[in-house]
């Protein structure tokens, strides 16, 4: 579904602000981690996100945010300096990670390749830094090459499956150190791939969902090893590169040209690059990055225009290892500029398409990092320091985790990752201030509106509230986030047709709707000024879950009834390439079809042959529910109830289905030590579900399968 995007009120204020009671504007949070470099973490349970799970301390991993919001990292460098090959997940509104895929704290896993195109639950990039990441428009992320061992690189590329929690391997060598095949510039090919590299995130999305990536440190064309200045287009419909623009061979000089010019000699220096942006008008940016072996490092701003193939010289000097220019916080110039530097990672464009940018190492030796903030307005070509030093190697200041300070400052670093979240407020994580010291420390800024002043952009069709999404199929839910200006101390949320209809959050989560229709939403706040009333009309469209499908059995070969999509599944995990209306069955179990319409709403049926029994999804001796399988009833009992919640306590069941829809719900007060629930399955069609038991201190949930 399309996710609903804010756009930009006057004076920098729209959607950039999240005020809590732990964040204010200019400052920032100490969110989550140690105040101490080389965590070995906590994994805690697989899949499952925990207010105690934090990754090892890491350097260079690669980043994403997908359309709920949630943050990414795979990869990067631990204490030792031995590379991992963990995946993760971190809710910023729960403030809390999940650690969804890799082998733990065990570091230096080897690449599983599978057969090139076909995801494989046993399929893994490996062990990596220095990764270019981009996220596609159906939540797939992507990454490309990185290094092993500081002179192991690679050219593959990899995709991941957030719903199926299946890596596959999409395109490069499964050899390391491969050079480029370049083929003939601007004509894509089966057999054009970028050759071997790390030490890149200059990489973007265009508006027809093309990624792009640019420069690095690795192999070009000629086999040697160096820095590189080339462009590249990947179209993923059609799985083949293009090499769009630069040198085929590595430590290209480039050509600045005249600045502010557009032409077609200009060519940034080749380059290991970090900071990009992407700004309104779909041009990529890049600021800074260098030469690692010869010690050579820039603080330029280039502008790259995609339409039509040209690179202009936009800001900074075009010097050498230039300290640059600074003035006092919060005030812009068209002179500014922070000093040369590489590995900043950390930058983020915000709302209004402006570009933000933290921190980076000034030498190859990793003893001199920074811990400055800047802002640059691409329009007015100004840049501003915001907050920290250009001084090295700044301590920082954690304060209470949790709390916003003036005083609050992350300690200098560099390798470090970057979101911006729902609310438009700053994130990052980890890094390293000195080689071999690693952080795991996640930070919050808040963007202050008065700083810098100049700031501006248009108004086009602001709104004071944003959701997770606005197009989505019955009994699903989403979630709501507060962008209101008048600084609110308290909130009404009215949701036509969701349930629960009503909430006093700031930011509600699990709004769910179980009816198709198209609502409104209406946001009351209240602030020292008096109180704000805005409605959205038809914010929220519903669309029907399509009919429940049938499915037939021949002899070994099961098939559904007519859909416009078909996966089948086998105990509830996708099947990889069963997606026709037909599949043959090779082993005893569970069979499910998740069959789509044109909306992309789904349902399923499932089917079971020789089944026998049925397991937990997560055992708990505190909670029974018979019989399981069930017909038209259950029994839901807990046990030992005053070691889990107290008299009075409300307590909630929810069972949902296996594509996540809510399709009972009940809330209630524990009267009773001897408490049960009995629920009715009339109506629920058969297949594999879900139970939840939530209370304020208590997270239940198994598996049951209702037969009819």
């Amino acid at each position: 579904m399309k996710k609903n995007l804010l756009s930009c009120l006057t004076s920098y204020v729209i959607s950039l602000i999240s005020l809590h009671a732990y964040a204010q504007a200019g400052e920032w949070t100490w969110m989550k981690g140690d105040s101490t470099t080389n965590s070995n973490g906590v994994f805690g349970t697989q899949g499952v996100v925990d207010s105690a799970n934090v990754p090892q301390g890491l350097y260079e991993a690669c980043e994403w945010k997908d359309k709920l919001g949630n943050f990414w990292i795979y990869g990067g460098l631990q204490s030792g300096s031995d590379p991992t090959s963990n995946l993760w997940k971190y809710d910023p509104l729960l403030n809390q990670w999940a650690w969804v895929k890799g082998p733990g704290n065990i570091t230096d896993e080897v690449p599983v390749y599978g057969t090139q195109g076909i995801p494989d639950p046993a399929n893994t990039p490996g062990a990596r830094w220095g990764i270019a990441s981009w996220i596609d428009s159906s939540e797939n992320l992507w990454l490309f090459g990185g290094e092993t061992d500081g002179s192991t690189w690679r050219n593959d590329l990899w995709k991941y499956s957030i719903a199926d929690n299946e890596w596959t391997w999409m395109k490069g060598s499964n050899v390391a150190n491969s050079s480029g095949i370049y083929g003939t510039q601007g004509v894509a090919n089966t057999t054009n791939t970028p050759g071997a590299r790390s030490e890149t995130a200059a990489n973007w999305v265009d508006g027809e969902y093309h990624l792009w990536l640019f420069g690095g440190q690795g192999y070009a064309s000629n086999g040697i090893d160096g820095v590189m200045n080339d462009v590249w287009e990947y179209d993923i419909s059609t799985n083949q590169w293009t090499w769009v623009r630069g040198a085929t061979q590595t430590n290209d000089a480039g050509s600045y040209g005249t600045n502010g010019v557009e032409d077609t000699s200009n060519n940034p220096h080749a380059r290991m690059i970090y900071t990009k942006w992407k700004d309104e008008d779909g041009n990529f940016w890049i600021f800074s990055g260098g030469d690692y072996t010869n010690d050579v490092y820039y603080n330029d701003v280039w502008r790259y225009n995609p339409s039509v193939n040209k690179w202009t010289w936009m800001s900074g000097t075009n010097l050498t290892n230039n300290f640059g220019v600074q003035d006092s916080f919060c005030v812009a110039g068209t002179n500014l500029v922070g000093p040369s530097r590489f590995e900043n990672r950390c930058c983020w464009v915000d709302d209004c398409f402006n570009f933000w940018e933290f921190g980076g190492a000034r030498s190859n030796q990793h003893d001199s990092a920074f811990n400055d903030l800047w802002h640059f307005n691409y329009q007015d070509l100004q840049w501003t320091m915001i907050h920290g030093s250009v001084s090295i190697n700044q301590d920082g200041n954690y304060g209470i985790q949790g709390v916003a300070n003036i005083n609050n400052e992350p300690p200098s670093r560099s390798g470090s990752n970057a979101w911006v979240d729902d609310g438009g407020n700053l994130w990052m994580f980890g890094g390293t201030k000195i080689i071999g010291d690693y952080f795991n420390d996640m930070w919050k800024y808040v963007i202050d509106p008065a700083c810098p002043l100049t700031i501006s952009c248009a108004v086009t069709n602001a709104s004071p509230f944003s959701s997770s999404d606005t197009l989505i199929c019955e009994k699903f839910c989403i979630s709501f986030f507060d962008s209101s200006q008048n600084n609110p101390t308290a909130w009404q949320w009215l949701f036509e047709g969701g349930t629960p209809s009503s909430s006093t959050d700031e930011n509600p989560v699990s709004i769910c709707y179980q009816v198709p229709g198209v609502y409104d939403v209406t946001l009351i706040t209240t602030s020292a000024n008096g109180n704000d009333t805005v409605t959205l009309s038809n914010f929220i469209t519903v669309y029907p879950t399509p009919p429940f499908p049938t499915i037939t059995q021949v002899l070994y070969t099961l098939s559904s009834s007519p859909a416009n999509s078909y996966q089948w599944q086998f105990n509830t995990i996708n099947i990889p390439g069963a997606t026709n209306q037909s599949y043959t069955i090779l082993q005893t179990g569970y069979y499910t079809v998740v069959v789509g319409d044109s909306n992309g709403c789904k349902n399923s049926t499932t089917t079971y042959v020789l089944i026998s029994g049925v397991d937990d999804v997560s055992g708990d001796g505190n909670i029974s529910i018979y019989p399981n399988p069930a017909t038209d009833g259950l029994m839901v009992e807990l046990l030992n109830v005053p070691d889990l919640v107290g008299m009075g306590d409300e307590i909630s069941i929810s069972i949902l289905n296996t594509l996540g829809q809510e399709i009972f719900y009940s809330r209630q007060k524990i009267l009773s030590i001897a408490w049960k629930k009995e629920i009715d399955l009339h109506g629920i069609s058969s297949g594999v579900y879900f139970i939840e038991i939530k209370s304020q201190n208590i997270f239940l949930k198994k598996k049951i399968i209702i037969t009819k």
